[in-house]
This record gives C-alpha cells, sequence and structure tokens, in this order.
C-alpha cells in the first residue's frame, strides 16, 4: 500500500515501511492509498489520491502496530 505522511511522523513512517508499507513524505508525486496525518489535515487532504481514493488517517496517540492495523483494516470499495 502507497502511505503518504505528515513531516514529523518520520519515525512511524520508517517502522511502517519495515512491515512492508510503501512510504513516502506529503508532497511527493505519488498517488497515495492513505495519507497519514496528525495536525495538517488541510495538507493531508491536498495529497493526490489513488485511482480508488485515499484513506485519511489521524495518526495522533497511535504506535506502530496500531497504525498498520489500521490501515490493513481499510475497505478497498466505495462506500456508496
Amino acid at each position: 500500500m502507497v502511505v503518504a505522511y505528515q513531516s514529523d511522523l518520520g519515525a512511524l513512517a520508517r517502522e511502517l515501511g519495515t512491515m512492508g508499507f510503501e512510504m513516502h513524505p506529503l508532497g511527493d508525486e505519488v498517488a497515495a492509498e492513505a495519507v497519514l496525518f496528525t495536525s495538517q489535515p488541510a495538507r493531508a487532504l491536498a495529497q493526490a489520491p489513488a485511482r480508488r481514493g485515499a484513506l485519511l488517517l489521524n495518526v495522533r496517540g497511535m504506535n506502530a502496530a496500531q497504525a498498520a492495523q489500521a490501515l490493513r483494516r481499510r475497505a478497498a470499495g466505495p462506500i456508496l
């Protein structure tokens, strides 16, 4: 899964990278399937989404295992 992350989440991003997620800082020219943020939701909304959309995940207070679990639970299909 391609995941973009807020700049101050580098340590979390490194841990998630070791768990198999493809991590990119916000602003990279990638189509993200998920965007991790804590305090900059406007920047998260500006990230280019994947073709099927992107999960916006506020990871405030989460450790890497909790964030990975939330990312893996992500629904693959549209809601409506």
